[in-house]
């Protein structure tokens, strides 16, 4: 399903739900619950944790779908919802220890490898993903933040800017940053970047 007819389908899904077809809100969550989990256990590292993070987002906008004005800018309202959701978790977390917790070779790690690869192509890999993803979870909130939505959650421009409440080319420049930023922190691994 392209950017257009997700779009569409979001609005009508809406309006269905807005109008008491309960089960257009159940369609909308399914169009949108693999990106939210990601997001969320891209913030919290553990796959239990992060379905909980979801199900709490998707019951604000479920309490919330009433108040949208623009149906058309439901993406980045609820990335907004998800993204405040995701960050408070996170503070709590960390408040509480958890992450110092955390091992960076879980099982439950939120980037899988499944291929047929080589054993030692599959270890070099998963290295390489720690290493990326340690890095990333290591940068300032914001630089964390902006990469996560960009690079791994693949958003425009426009609705990062939505979502965050900067202006488009402040997004672009913060996001120049925190790439140069991670670019600079892997250098000491890999060499050649």
């Amino acid at each position: 399903m392209d950017n257009d007819e997700l779009k569409k389908e979001t609005e009508q899904l809406i309006q269905d739900f807005l109008d008491g077809n309960s089960q257009a809100f159940n369609r909308l969550v399914l169009l949108y619950q693999t990106r939210i989990f990601n997001l969320a256990l891209n913030y919290v590292k553990n796959q239990e944790e992060a379905k909980d993070l979801a199900q709490d987002i998707f019951v604000t906008v479920y309490r919330s779908l009433p108040k949208l004005r623009e149906k058309e800018k439901f993406t980045s309202w609820l990335y907004q919802i998800a993204v405040n959701h995701c960050r408070n978790r996170y503070k709590k977390l960390s408040r509480r220890g958890y992450f110092s917790n955390v091992s960076l070779d879980d099982e439950e790690s939120f980037l899988q490898i499944s291929t047929d690869e080589s054993p030692e192509k599959t270890l070099q890999r998963q290295n390489t993903i720690n290493i990326v993803r340690a890095t990333i979870a290591s940068m300032g909130e914001a630089e964390k933040e902006i990469i996560l939505l960009r690079d791994v959650q693949e958003l425009a421009y426009e609705e990062i800017s939505d979502i965050l409440q900067i202006p488009l080319g402040t997004v672009k420049s913060k996001l120049n940053r925190a790439r140069n930023a991670l670019k600079d922190r892997l250098k000491k691994y890999y060499q050649d970047l």
